[in-house]
């Protein structure tokens, strides 16, 4: 704190303030009344507030007059210890930050905002952004990402919930049919080399095919491509991305070795092309799924940890099957040389200045602590990487090859070739796993199944038509009738009942963020209002929830007729 002059002063109806550097941090008249007005002035009902700058806690404090229950306050101060000595932690009702680095900051304003909201609020006590300018600074651009971050996240969710729920119905046939990932837990102590396909893995070309038969090769979704370009068959390749451009990656592969890795998210239909044997995950959010699978169809298939990009999966799905060194190639997570992928890759692009511009590109810091430039797209799954690094405990050590691209904080960075050298053993001939075919299932079994979800489905159809009719026929404007209520009562009770009966996923996710999002009460509701309000919540939350039952349902019944085919 030496390059800070700090003076405490009173003022003239002695209240005490405090000037920094001769920058008053509150008003040397009144503080109070001037807290009163900032808050009057910034506070937006049903945001996450962040205030840069506690001082002696005027603003603080009324901002707590303003929060409600579930509101999320918090204070970004690096002052905040030496300002307030006599303050005691218990008595802190806040979220604190003290340290001044994105990561940080990105963190916590991240685990505030439920449902991929964007709604942050920054306050700036008076003089903090001059006397902690570079901090500022920071303070908005993280909040900035995250917001960016979150936009992403949400427009996924939008544009691939439906196939992603079309996909988990069909994939239960594919995974009752094939194996579980478990059946490669920890199967190896070799080297695994899991392959992106960015503007570096040209690089690594020439190493890669000479030392591929001593590790275990694991390609990133449509880098499988790229590889058999290059006339390398990789041991493994890991699929979770649902829409038809995957497939389409897909389609025309045929004769090789490789045996497939797929998350219940993959477009079915390359589970029905691909030639060997096969292997099913979910990811970790999906443990509802999970038992459902187990209960329902007795299919076990593990939990495993991702992020936006398949390579994230892959990553991960290394770390599941070996307790061998590790080594990622391709995931430059940049546009590197100005270009979007390694040169053979179907969906290689020469970036120009209208398409930064499209894409809002900016510059981070490289594998060469140089500037890269990058997206936010990719920024996410840069940063998919740094927490599942964070996260596994992997036995041997794990290393960033790409030689190029952005630098993935906290992973260590070797040259390829290094690597190869450390680690792999010259003598070594790695054998895949020799799975036979998976047991003959009783596909009848199946169809059973099936057959008595689409009754499930039926049942609550037909509850929520009858829910909608009566919600729709309520005949006062302030209050729902006691018949509306026990009806729709009746709904959310056979929807508990059977939730976890049925193959209902990710295409609850839109419904689930606007509903909650677009309908928060609003301060000084008058009866009406809020019955208004209330009113059109639930009429959109059972209307959508009607066509989405529908859809579901008309999935299952695919799947069935699919499965008619093999007997």
């Amino acid at each position: 704190m030496s390059k800070y002059n700090i003076e405490y002063v009173l003022t003239n109806n002695n209240l005490k303030t405090m000037r920094v550097n001769n920058f008053f941090l509150h008003s040397k008249y009144n503080p109070i009344q001037e807290a009163k007005r900032i808050v009057e002035k910034e506070f937006e009902p049903n945001f996450v507030h962040v205030v840069f700058g506690y001082g002696l806690g005027y603003i603080i404090d009324e901002m707590k007059n303003k929060l409600r229950e579930n509101d999320k306050l918090i204070v970004i101060d690096p002052f905040f210890k030496e300002f307030n000595k006599e303050l005691i932690d218990d008595k802190i009702e806040f979220t604190l930050i003290e340290e001044i680095k994105s990561e940080v900051i990105e963190g916590v304003v991240s685990s505030k905002l439920g449902n991929f909201s964007k709604q942050v609020k920054v306050i700036c006590s008076p003089n903090y952004d001059k006397i902690l300018k570079e901090e500022y600074l920071i303070v908005l651009e993280s909040i900035k990402t995250v917001q960016r971050l979150q936009q992403v996240g949400e427009n996924t969710i939008r544009q691939f919930s439906l196939d992603w729920q079309e996909n988990y119905v069909h994939n239960i046939l594919h995974s009752y049919m094939n194996h579980s990932l478990k059946e490669l837990k920890q199967l190896y102590d070799c080297p695994i080399i899991v392959i992106s396909g960015g503007p570096s893995l040209k690089k690594q070309i020439f190493k890669l095919k000479e030392i591929k038969d001593k590790v275990i090769t694991i390609a990133s979704g449509s880098t499988i491509n790229s590889l058999l370009h290059h006339g390398i068959e990789p041991d493994y390749v890991v699929s979770i991305d649902g829409g038809i451009a995957n497939y389409n990656h897909f389609k025309e592969i045929s004769n090789i070795k490789s045996q497939l890795i797929f998350g219940f998210s993959s477009h079915y239909k390359i589970q029905e092309i691909f030639p060997n044997e096969k292997y099913a995950f979910l990811d970790t959010g999906d443990s509802e799924f999970q038992n459902y699978l187990n209960n329902v169809f007795n299919i076990d298939v593990p939990l495993i940890a991702g992020g936006a990009s398949v390579a994230n999966f892959a990553f991960t799905v290394a770390c599941y099957m070996t307790s061998g060194p590790i080594a990622i190639i391709g995931q430059d997570l940049a546009y590197t040389d100005n270009k979007s992928h390694e040169d053979s890759n179907k969906h290689y692009k020469e970036i120009d200045e209208s398409y930064k511009k499209s894409r809002g590109m900016f510059e981070i810091t490289g594998y060469y602590k140089d500037n890269v430039l990058t997206d936010y797209a990719f920024l996410l799954m840069k940063k998919d990487f740094e927490m599942l690094n964070r996260q596994i405990q992997h036995p041997s050590p794990i290393f960033n090859c790409t030689e190029g691209g952005a630098k993935i904080e906290g992973m260590e960075q070797m040259p390829f070739t290094v690597f190869c050298n450390s680690f792999i053993n010259e003598e070594t001939n790695i054998k895949l796993n020799s799975q036979s075919k998976p047991q003959s299932q009783d596909i009848d079994l199946l169809i059973g199944k099936m057959q008595a979800e689409i009754e499930i489905y039926n049942k609550i159809i037909r509850e929520i038509q009858i829910g909608l009719a009566k919600l729709i026929s309520n005949k006062s404007n302030i209050i729902f009738e006691k018949s509306v209520l026990r009806e729709l009562d009746k709904i959310d009770k056979l929807f508990k009942k059977y939730k976890t009966m049925t193959a209902m996923n990710h295409i609850f996710d839109p419904i689930t963020l606007d509903v909650l999002r677009n309908y928060e009460p609003v301060p000084n509701e008058s009866n009406r209002a809020t019955y208004e309000r209330v009113f059109n919540q639930n009429k959109e939350l059972y209307s959508r929830l009607l066509e989405a039952f529908k859809v579901s349902k008309q999935y299952v019944l695919d799947v069935i007729k699919n499965t008619n085919k093999l007997m």
